[in-house]
């Protein structure tokens, strides 16, 4: 028989732990890995903690400037659309109370430009034109027309049309808006600028009695004579014959700007720079905390802009649905991960050490046998057996065989392996067929010891040729202790399926593969249903396709997304949740999977509700 040998030389990691042995060290060894590993996992989550930080106040940061264009474009419009009634009276000659109304009716103020409530013309009449001006409204049918003003000025700006003519708008006739010290500033920087101009904060009232923040905004109106184009000052100032002016209301003029941060972080919109309850205009959650002096919220700002010709503050502050954002994520992952990893990493290793101290035993054993084929078994640790493959008998064993099994020599020679090996199934059949086909081969089996006992071992086996005879040499590992860890993981995949939380697999064509119990304790679907189907289905058809046009460029870009969706349940109710998804990649960077996590978060609204 060919002499097995083994290489005299031991790797540092074997000497090491030889030497932790010696000294009665070694079992140390899987607390000290389970302490370097921990701390390294925090490391980590610290790192991931302030990397989502930064994440999270780039994405504020992203909200606030997003919401402040949003206002800036909206408010262009609407100074355009003043720019069209302007025009109207530029095309020449008197524009009649019918062709203004016509012209505003075909705006479509409440429906194009939410939060405008009405459109009006202030022509100037002089002091000497007082009685003609009065007069001619009366002719038109405002029987008790005047001129709402203190006079004894030089000119006055009253109100002549406005439209839509209903409500508190048919008292603005007559009214002198040069009169009002909040309005003149602005009528005057109109004229001189011959642009568009806002006026400051000013308290709008209500159809129900209650004020309401809004502002004016004014356009000049001109009549240059020939040679005049307006250029300067004093020929704006010469040639000024009134204004149109547009009156609007923020809270009205601000819905559909905010989109999906206004669950997520409170805007306000201050008169000027400076922040204070006087120049607050607009506030997107009274509830919270008031302006961003304040605390309790982790991501501020404050956007200066110009809104037709005058200052605004756009102030924001972030909500606690978007700092709970830091509570979960990828520090989360990392966290629960690193954890999971440490155990495992300490499992191993004493798995390591404490298979390392049974090798060295058992080659212990195997040094000091005399047996015939010492020169096959010698410094081999592991269980090795020889086997007749025609008749399945045992023909020889190494020491370390017989202490695993508990049997002598005498008893084991000519006993049939099937005596002692077997597989769960009991298909016995299978395993000798590899024996006899002559190839090498790896099985699991359990191994019957002599005491009874029940154990997992891995069977590597192979042909050899020995004084013309072909018999097969095995070797066999106890595998116990691992399928013992294999069971505890699978205990934790029991516990995993066992979370209140739904967890949603999908493939990279975002297949749904595996969801868990908790997915159809929410959504309605069991399994079977929704195995092979787009996660479409759970759609409420309640977010624009925009929203998730940017859920997936923003998983794609950065690997992960969490946001609130609302879906739909299988019997047809609508529910909120807070979604987690994540990308899963092979080591090629090859997307694999989509892992979803959610829960219910109903309860959790109701209570920030106030509810």
């Amino acid at each position: 028989m060919t002499r097995i040998t083994l290489p005299n030389k031991r790797s540092l990691m074997a000497r090491f732990v030889n030497v932790l042995e010696w000294h009665h060290l070694g079992y140390l060894l899987p607390l000290a890995v389970l302490v370097a590993s921990l701390a390294v996992v925090h490391l980590l989550w610290q790192n991931e903690s302030q990397e989502s930080h930064e994440h999270l106040q780039d994405e504020f940061n992203s909200h606030v400037r997003e919401t402040a264009r949003h206002v800036e474009d909206r408010m262009k419009v609407y100074e355009q659309m003043l720019r069209g009634v302007k025009a109207l009276f530029a095309t020449g000659g008197n524009v009649s109370r019918e062709q203004f109304r016509a012209y505003i009716t075909r705006l479509r103020l409440n429906e194009n430009f939410p939060g405008i409530d009405a459109v009006g013309f202030a022509p100037i009449v002089t002091s000497a034109q007082w009685h003609s001006h009065i007069e001619s409204m009366r002719r038109e049918g405002f029987t008790s027309y005047a001129i709402k003003s203190e006079g004894g000025k030089d000119f006055y700006a009253p109100t002549v049309y406005i439209e839509p003519f209903s409500g508190g708008n048919q008292h603005a006739i007559g009214f002198d808006m040069h009169a009002d010290m909040a309005y003149r500033a602005a009528m005057e920087q109109a004229r001189d600028t011959g642009k568009a101009v806002n006026t400051g904060k000013i308290l709008l009232r209500e159809t129900d009695g209650h004020l309401r923040a809004g502002f004016l905004t004014f356009a000049p109106i001109y009549n240059f004579r020939e040679m005049m184009q307006g250029d300067t000052l004093d020929e704006r100032r010469a040639s000024i014959i009134g204004w149109v002016y547009s009156v609007s209301r923020m809270e009205t003029l601000m819905t559909g700007i905010l989109g999906e941060a206004s669950n997520m972080i409170d805007i306000e919109i201050l008169d000027g720079n400076t922040l204070s309850d006087e120049t607050l205009m607009y506030d997107s959650d009274p509830s919270a905390s008031h302006l961003i002096s304040g605390t309790g919220y982790l991501f501020k700002s404050a956007i200066p802009m110009e809104i037709a010709s005058h200052p605004w503050t756009l102030a924001a502050h972030s909500l606690f649905k978007f700092d709970a954002q830091m509570e979960g994520g990828r520090p989360q992952f990392v966290a629960y991960i690193g954890t999971g990893s440490s155990l495992l990493l300490a499992l191993l290793t004493w798995l390591l050490v404490y298979g390392r101290s049974r090798a060295l035993q058992d080659a212990r054993e195997i040094s000091q046998s005399a047996s015939r084929y010492k020169q096959m078994f010698e410094d081999n640790a592991s269980i090795a057996y020889l086997l007749d493959p025609e008749s399945g008998s045992i023909v020889d064993a190494n020491a370390a065989a017989l202490a695993f099994w508990g049997y002598s020599m005498e008893e084991l020679r000519g006993m049939n392996i099937s005596r002692i090996s077997f597989v769960p199934s009991g298909n016995i059949v299978d395993v000798m067929s590899k024996i006899k086909d002559g190839a090498s081969h790896r099985v699991e089996l359990y191994h019957r010891l002599k005491s009874g006992d029940i154990r997992d071992v891995e069977v590597f086996s192979g042909p050899l040729n020995y004084q013309g005879k072909a018999l097969r040499y095995s070797v066999a590992h106890d595998i116990t202790a691992r399928k013992r860890a294999e069971d505890g993981l699978r205990l934790s995949m029991t516990v995993f399926n066992s979370v209140k939380d739904a967890v949603m697999v999908t493939d990279p064509d975002n297949r749904i593969v595996m969801v868990n119990p908790a997915f159809s304790n929410i959504t309605g679907y069991p399994a079977e249903e929704v195995i092979g189907e787009n996660p479409h289905i759970l759609s409420s058809g309640m977010h624009p396709p925009a929203f998730y046009l940017k859920v997936w460029e923003t998983l794609h870009s950065k690997g992960d997304w969490s946001g609130e969706v609302c879906n739909r349940h299988k019997s047809g109710e609508l529910y909120h949740i807070w979604l987690s998804i994540r990308l899963v990649k092979d080591d090629g960077g090859k997307v694999t999977h989509h892992v979803a996590v959610f829960h219910k978060i109903s309860k959790r609204k109701s209570a920030e509700s106030g509810e």
